[in-house]
């Protein structure tokens, strides 16, 4: 695994969450843009952020947080979706974002992060080999056709 050198920022502008949608994408195939700018303005409004990782000019990969209180855990930092592009992966950046969202939590006085995936997802692995368990189950269901 070779991981070059990244820079991890935080999106805060609307070129920066344009630019985050082709990858974005990747992991939500059937979002369309305009879905995706309505929802990205709802979530930064109630504290969601994104934090995009660049090789050089390259936006490589992207992770969204979003600090939460709850009475069963306390103060925690839920992880919305890690994201690497394609034409990267492999190369460590999952690791790196994981990283970095792990210190910004600290750094916010949080002390655990939660996250979930899809069934069977192919990314379990890595959040096992990083250290983070499996708690529970997901469930959802949808209320609209």
């Amino acid at each position: 695994m070779t991981t070059e050198s990244i820079t991890i920022r935080e999106a805060r502008s609307d070129t920066d969450y344009h630019r985050a949608y082709p990858v974005i994408r990747q992991l939500i195939p059937d979002l369309d843009m305009q879905t995706y700018a309505q929802r990205v303005f709802v979530a930064r409004a109630t504290g969601y952020r994104m934090f995009i990782a660049e090789a050089g000019e390259d936006l490589v990969g992207l992770i969204g947080m979003v600090p939460n209180h709850n009475i069963h855990d306390g103060f925690v930092t839920y992880i919305e979706h890690v994201v690497v592009d394609r034409k990267h992966r492999g190369k460590g950046y999952g690791v790196k974002l994981l990283e970095f969202a792990e210190a910004r939590a600290l750094e916010d006085g949080c002390g655990l992060l939660q996250l979930d995936t899809e069934e069977g997802a192919r990314v379990d692995n890595l959040y096992l080999k990083n250290g983070y368990r499996r708690t529970g189950s997901y469930f959802s269901k949808a209320l609209r056709g």
